[in-house]
Protein backbone atom coordinates (compact mmCIF):
# COMPACT_ATOMS: atom_id res chain seq x y z
CA UNK A 1 0.00 0.00 0.00
CA UNK A 2 2.94 2.06 0.69
CA UNK A 3 4.25 1.90 -2.31
CA UNK A 4 1.27 2.14 -4.41
CA UNK A 5 0.72 5.86 -2.27
CA UNK A 6 4.09 6.76 -3.31
CA UNK A 7 3.55 5.82 -6.58
CA UNK A 8 0.63 7.57 -7.56
CA UNK A 9 2.18 10.89 -5.71
CA UNK A 10 5.50 10.35 -8.20
CA UNK A 11 2.85 10.14 -11.08
CA UNK A 12 0.64 13.19 -10.06
CA UNK A 13 3.91 15.06 -9.84
CA UNK A 14 5.44 13.74 -13.44
CA UNK A 15 2.37 14.66 -14.71
CA UNK A 16 2.11 17.99 -13.37
CA UNK A 17 5.49 18.48 -14.99
CA UNK A 18 4.93 17.09 -18.44
CA UNK A 19 2.15 19.64 -18.97
CA UNK A 20 4.72 22.88 -17.38
CA UNK A 21 7.56 21.87 -19.73
CA UNK A 22 6.45 19.25 -21.66
CA UNK A 23 9.89 17.50 -21.37
CA UNK A 24 9.20 13.26 -22.20
CA UNK A 25 12.02 12.08 -20.09
CA UNK A 26 10.64 12.31 -16.65
CA UNK A 27 9.06 8.51 -17.99
CA UNK A 28 12.53 7.65 -17.31
CA UNK A 29 13.24 9.39 -13.83
CA UNK A 30 9.72 7.74 -12.43
CA UNK A 31 11.08 4.60 -13.47
CA UNK A 32 14.15 5.52 -11.31
CA UNK A 33 12.26 6.40 -8.51
CA UNK A 34 9.81 3.04 -8.61
CA UNK A 35 12.86 1.25 -8.57
CA UNK A 36 14.07 3.12 -5.66
CA UNK A 37 11.30 2.16 -4.13
CA UNK A 38 10.92 -1.31 -4.77
CA UNK A 39 14.91 -1.68 -3.35
CA UNK A 40 13.77 0.22 0.01
CA UNK A 41 10.71 -1.87 0.89
CA UNK A 42 12.50 -5.56 -0.03
CA UNK A 43 15.10 -4.42 2.07
CA UNK A 44 12.73 -3.72 5.11
CA UNK A 45 10.93 -7.07 4.19
CA UNK A 46 14.31 -9.20 4.34
CA UNK A 47 13.42 -11.85 7.73
CA UNK A 48 15.61 -10.32 10.73
CA UNK A 49 17.13 -13.89 10.87
CA UNK A 50 18.69 -14.07 7.65
CA UNK A 51 20.01 -10.43 8.04
CA UNK A 52 21.41 -11.99 11.43
CA UNK A 53 23.05 -14.94 10.47
CA UNK A 54 24.72 -13.16 7.19
CA UNK A 55 26.18 -10.51 10.15
CA UNK A 56 27.08 -12.96 12.27
CA UNK A 57 28.90 -15.03 9.44
CA UNK A 58 30.75 -11.79 8.43
CA UNK A 59 31.81 -10.68 11.90
CA UNK A 60 33.05 -14.49 12.63
CA UNK A 61 35.17 -14.29 9.55
CA UNK A 62 36.64 -10.58 10.43
CA UNK A 63 37.75 -11.48 13.71
CA UNK A 64 38.22 -15.44 14.16
CA UNK A 65 39.96 -14.63 17.27
CA UNK A 66 37.55 -12.67 18.70
CA UNK A 67 33.80 -13.64 18.09
CA UNK A 68 32.05 -16.87 18.27
CA UNK A 69 28.78 -18.26 17.36
CA UNK A 70 29.50 -22.38 16.68
CA UNK A 71 32.14 -24.88 17.89
CA UNK A 72 34.16 -27.14 16.07
CA UNK A 73 32.22 -29.86 13.99
CA UNK A 74 32.48 -32.62 16.74
CA UNK A 75 30.15 -34.40 18.64
CA UNK A 76 30.18 -31.76 21.48
CA UNK A 77 27.49 -29.32 22.50
CA UNK A 78 27.54 -26.44 25.08
CA UNK A 79 24.48 -26.07 27.20
CA UNK A 80 24.57 -21.81 28.45
CA UNK A 81 22.66 -20.01 30.74
CA UNK A 82 22.19 -16.63 30.61
CA UNK A 83 20.69 -13.69 32.59
CA UNK A 84 21.15 -15.44 36.01
CA UNK A 85 21.88 -16.15 38.55
CA UNK A 86 18.59 -15.89 40.99
CA UNK A 87 17.28 -18.18 43.62
CA UNK A 88 14.27 -19.31 41.79
CA UNK A 89 15.07 -21.08 38.55
CA UNK A 90 19.16 -21.11 38.76
CA UNK A 91 19.06 -23.48 41.54
CA UNK A 92 16.55 -25.95 40.26
CA UNK A 93 18.74 -26.43 36.90
CA UNK A 94 21.76 -26.47 38.68
CA UNK A 95 20.37 -29.14 40.59
CA UNK A 96 19.74 -31.14 37.61
CA UNK A 97 22.57 -30.44 35.54
CA UNK A 98 24.65 -32.32 38.96
CA UNK A 99 21.88 -34.90 38.97
CA UNK A 100 22.99 -35.40 35.31
CA UNK A 101 26.83 -34.58 35.52
CA UNK A 102 26.73 -32.36 33.20
CA UNK A 103 28.80 -29.00 32.77
CA UNK A 104 27.20 -25.81 31.98
CA UNK A 105 28.44 -22.08 30.77
CA UNK A 106 26.19 -19.17 32.96
CA UNK A 107 26.50 -15.72 31.51
CA UNK A 108 25.90 -13.87 34.59
CA UNK A 109 24.46 -9.69 35.41
CA UNK A 110 26.43 -7.88 37.00
CA UNK A 111 23.69 -7.11 39.25
CA UNK A 112 22.65 -10.53 39.96
CA UNK A 113 25.97 -10.87 41.23
CA UNK A 114 25.28 -8.39 43.83
CA UNK A 115 21.95 -9.51 44.97
CA UNK A 116 22.96 -13.64 44.80
CA UNK A 117 26.63 -14.17 45.87
CA UNK A 118 25.86 -17.39 47.00
CA UNK A 119 24.22 -18.85 44.15
CA UNK A 120 27.95 -17.58 41.88
CA UNK A 121 29.97 -19.63 44.42
CA UNK A 122 27.64 -22.08 44.30
CA UNK A 123 28.11 -22.25 40.28
CA UNK A 124 31.91 -22.11 40.23
CA UNK A 125 31.91 -25.01 43.15
CA UNK A 126 29.97 -27.47 41.46
CA UNK A 127 32.09 -27.14 38.02
CA UNK A 128 30.49 -24.79 35.88
CA UNK A 129 32.00 -21.86 33.67
CA UNK A 130 30.86 -18.60 34.12
CA UNK A 131 30.87 -15.51 31.56
CA UNK A 132 30.21 -12.17 31.59
CA UNK A 133 26.63 -10.75 30.25
CA UNK A 134 26.98 -7.20 30.96
CA UNK A 135 26.31 -5.43 34.29
CA UNK A 136 22.23 -4.58 34.08
CA UNK A 137 21.29 -6.15 30.47
CA UNK A 138 21.95 -2.53 28.63
CA UNK A 139 21.75 -3.02 25.01
CA UNK A 140 25.17 -1.94 23.73
CA UNK A 141 24.78 -1.98 20.14
CA UNK A 142 24.36 1.49 20.08
CA UNK A 143 26.36 2.41 23.86
CA UNK A 144 29.76 4.86 24.06
CA UNK A 145 32.80 3.29 24.13
CA UNK A 146 33.07 3.90 27.64
CA UNK A 147 29.59 2.37 28.96
CA UNK A 148 30.65 -0.94 27.21
CA UNK A 149 33.44 -1.34 29.44
CA UNK A 150 31.79 0.04 32.63
CA UNK A 151 29.35 -2.63 31.57
CA UNK A 152 31.75 -5.33 31.25
CA UNK A 153 34.61 -4.45 34.15
CA UNK A 154 31.90 -3.41 36.54
CA UNK A 155 30.69 -7.06 36.21
CA UNK A 156 34.28 -8.60 36.09
CA UNK A 157 35.35 -7.03 39.38
CA UNK A 158 31.93 -8.34 41.35
CA UNK A 159 32.64 -11.85 39.99
CA UNK A 160 36.65 -11.62 41.13
CA UNK A 161 35.01 -10.01 44.57
CA UNK A 162 32.13 -12.25 44.69
CA UNK A 163 33.92 -16.09 43.52
CA UNK A 164 37.14 -15.20 43.11
CA UNK A 165 36.28 -15.74 39.03
CA UNK A 166 38.07 -14.38 36.11
CA UNK A 167 36.81 -14.95 33.04
CA UNK A 168 37.44 -13.68 29.76
CA UNK A 169 34.36 -14.96 28.01
CA UNK A 170 31.72 -12.65 27.08
CA UNK A 171 28.27 -12.53 26.12
CA UNK A 172 26.00 -9.49 24.56
CA UNK A 173 22.60 -9.02 25.71
CA UNK A 174 20.41 -9.83 22.99
CA UNK A 175 23.23 -10.94 21.60
CA UNK A 176 23.75 -7.60 20.00
CA UNK A 177 27.59 -7.34 18.67
CA UNK A 178 29.42 -4.32 16.47
CA UNK A 179 32.56 -4.33 14.83
CA UNK A 180 33.20 -1.20 17.60
CA UNK A 181 32.37 -3.70 20.46
CA UNK A 182 34.32 -6.71 18.87
CA UNK A 183 37.28 -4.41 18.62
CA UNK A 184 37.17 -2.65 21.84
CA UNK A 185 36.74 -6.06 23.63
CA UNK A 186 38.94 -8.20 21.46
CA UNK A 187 41.90 -5.60 22.77
CA UNK A 188 41.11 -6.30 26.08
CA UNK A 189 41.43 -10.40 26.06
CA UNK A 190 38.00 -11.37 25.52
CA UNK A 191 35.88 -13.56 23.69
CA UNK A 192 32.53 -12.73 22.33
CA UNK A 193 30.11 -15.76 22.45
CA UNK A 194 26.79 -16.12 20.78
CA UNK A 195 24.92 -19.11 20.02
CA UNK A 196 23.82 -21.51 17.06
CA UNK A 197 20.88 -22.97 18.93
CA UNK A 198 18.02 -20.53 20.53
CA UNK A 199 15.48 -22.05 22.55
CA UNK A 200 13.71 -19.17 22.81
CA UNK A 201 12.70 -20.27 26.38
CA UNK A 202 12.80 -16.50 27.51
CA UNK A 203 8.79 -16.20 25.92
CA UNK A 204 7.90 -18.65 28.95
CA UNK A 205 7.50 -21.57 26.72
CA UNK A 206 6.37 -25.10 27.47
CA UNK A 207 8.77 -27.99 27.82
CA UNK A 208 7.75 -28.85 24.99
CA UNK A 209 7.93 -25.96 23.15
CA UNK A 210 11.53 -25.69 24.24
CA UNK A 211 12.75 -28.69 23.36
CA UNK A 212 10.87 -28.69 19.85
CA UNK A 213 13.20 -25.11 19.22
CA UNK A 214 16.21 -26.95 20.72
CA UNK A 215 16.36 -30.41 19.42
CA UNK A 216 16.31 -30.67 15.83
CA UNK A 217 18.29 -27.53 15.80
CA UNK A 218 21.75 -29.50 17.37
CA UNK A 219 24.57 -29.85 15.35
CA UNK A 220 27.90 -31.30 16.10
CA UNK A 221 29.39 -27.82 18.09
CA UNK A 222 26.02 -26.20 18.92
CA UNK A 223 25.85 -23.65 21.30
CA UNK A 224 22.38 -23.31 22.68
CA UNK A 225 20.64 -20.66 24.08
CA UNK A 226 18.41 -20.63 27.61
CA UNK A 227 18.01 -18.85 30.39
CA UNK A 228 18.11 -19.58 34.22
CA UNK A 229 16.98 -15.88 35.33
CA UNK A 230 15.00 -13.49 33.49
CA UNK A 231 12.51 -10.61 34.63
CA UNK A 232 9.61 -11.49 36.84
CA UNK A 233 7.01 -11.44 33.96
CA UNK A 234 9.63 -14.42 32.47
CA UNK A 235 8.27 -18.14 33.37
CA UNK A 236 11.06 -20.48 32.92
CA UNK A 237 9.21 -23.35 34.51
CA UNK A 238 9.20 -25.05 30.94
CA UNK A 239 13.47 -24.51 30.95
CA UNK A 240 13.41 -26.43 33.94
CA UNK A 241 11.21 -29.55 32.47
CA UNK A 242 12.57 -29.32 29.10
CA UNK A 243 16.59 -30.24 30.72
CA UNK A 244 16.77 -33.43 31.68
CA UNK A 245 14.88 -35.01 28.42
CA UNK A 246 17.34 -32.51 26.75
CA UNK A 247 20.33 -33.79 27.96
CA UNK A 248 18.99 -37.57 27.47
CA UNK A 249 17.89 -37.17 24.18
CA UNK A 250 21.32 -35.42 23.05
CA UNK A 251 22.92 -38.12 25.13
CA UNK A 252 21.30 -40.40 23.37
CA UNK A 253 22.38 -39.41 19.66
CA UNK A 254 26.31 -38.96 20.73
CA UNK A 255 26.81 -35.74 22.18
CA UNK A 256 29.13 -34.71 24.93
CA UNK A 257 28.49 -31.94 27.36
CA UNK A 258 31.22 -29.37 27.82
CA UNK A 259 31.68 -25.88 28.94
CA UNK A 260 32.32 -23.24 26.38
CA UNK A 261 35.81 -23.12 27.52
CA UNK A 262 36.26 -26.73 27.05
CA UNK A 263 34.34 -26.20 23.36
CA UNK A 264 37.20 -24.01 22.06
CA UNK A 265 40.67 -26.08 24.34
CA UNK A 266 42.09 -28.20 21.78
CA UNK A 267 42.32 -31.96 23.14
CA UNK A 268 39.95 -31.58 26.18
CA UNK A 269 38.15 -34.19 28.59
CA UNK A 270 34.73 -34.24 27.41
CA UNK A 271 32.19 -35.00 29.98
CA UNK A 272 29.01 -36.72 29.32
CA UNK A 273 25.74 -36.89 31.10
CA UNK A 274 24.97 -40.62 32.82
CA UNK A 275 22.20 -42.38 32.72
Amino acid sequence: MIMQIATHEERMHVRHQRQLRKRPFYRKDLLIIIVGLTISISAFTTPASTAFAQDRQALALQFPHVFVFQGPSIKKVALTFDDGPDDRYTPQILAILKREHVPATFFVLGIHVQKYPNMIVRIKNEGHAIGNHSYDHDNLQKASPWHILWEVERTDRLLKKTAHVSTRWFRAPYGNVTVSLLRQLGKRGYQVVNWSVDSQDWRSLSAKQVLQNTLPAVAPGSIILMHCAGNPKEILTGTVQALPELIHTLRARGYAFVTIPDLFTPHTTTVHAKW
